[in-house]
């Protein structure tokens, strides 16, 4: 889908000038920009930033909430999704890489991963393979906890199979944190995201998940955590039983 919004006009309109041993040569700072998705915060686009392919997130303004309040929001949420990315490439995690930050604007402008999202892609590729990419899912989720870090949208939907290998994508409700309950949350989702859309191969994708998160962090603080994700799937089914009854008696 082409898009033209107004708010982005003047990133359409501004050229830059590549300067080269033998020659300079003008070209677009943002061109064909294409909207891949659209959801509550931001808008996602597809581009080529400087002639290079890139995604463009862009946290629109919401008319809804108090101008200043939003400014603030919008300006907090984005430098912190590239810190947080910046962080996760210092430790090894592939993600995708921050280009060009505008902070007034709530624009941040990351490296296009090439590849398929490991929801499209889990139940048709060989489980050997499909247990290698979820042992580096779970050594990533791992790696980010252990440095205080949750990825706050862990699903199959915001991981990349690529040919340079596996990647971790949209940060947006990422933060960071020390409690293990917010880290138990990450586990959570990521499972009930296998539980909703794989459940053919539900058993394999735990398991091997489980096992690369106790390579990084041992078998005792995964323990611990499972047993928080466990607490967290209770309390859900006690709240789900108690609406149940709820709706009966009335």
């Amino acid at each position: 889908m082409e898009v033209d919004l107004p708010q982005l006009k003047k990133w359409l309109d501004e050229d830059v000038v590549i300067l080269f041993a033998d020659r300079n040569e003008k070209i677009p700072l943002i061109s064909d920009l294409k909207l891949l998705s659209m959801g509550a915060e931001a808008y996602i686009f597809k581009a080529r930033f400087m002639g290079v392919e890139a995604v463009v997130k862009w946290r629109f303004p919401k008319n809804y909430i108090p101008e200043e309040l939003d400014e603030k929001m919008r300006r907090s949420r984005t430098k912190l999704e590239t810190k947080i990315l910046w962080k996760a490439l210092s430790l090894g995690i592939k993600v995708p890489t921050p280009l060009f930050i505008d902070l007034d604007a709530g624009i941040l402008i990351m490296s296009f991963i090439e590849g398929e999202s490991l929801r499209d892609v889990a139940e048709k590729i060989d489980k050997d393979v499909l247990c290698q990419v979820m042992k580096t899912v779970g050594s990533y989720a791992a790696t980010l906890h252990l440095n205080g870090i949750t990825h706050g949208d862990l699903t199959t939907s915001n991981v990349i199979v690529a040919k340079d290998g596996v990647y971790l994508i949209d940060f947006g409700l990422a933060s960071f944190t020390k409690r293990c309950e917010d880290m138990a949350i990450d586990l959570h989702i990521f499972f009930r995201s296998i539980e909703s859309t794989h459940y053919r191969i539900e058993d394999v994708a735990k398991k091997c998940f489980i096992d690369g998160y106790k390579q990084v962090v041992g078998d005792s603080k995964t323990e611990t955590l499972i047993r928080a994700v466990d607490s967290i799937r209770l309390r859900g089914r006690y709240i789900a039983a108690r609406k149940l009854r709820t709706e009966w008696v009335g």
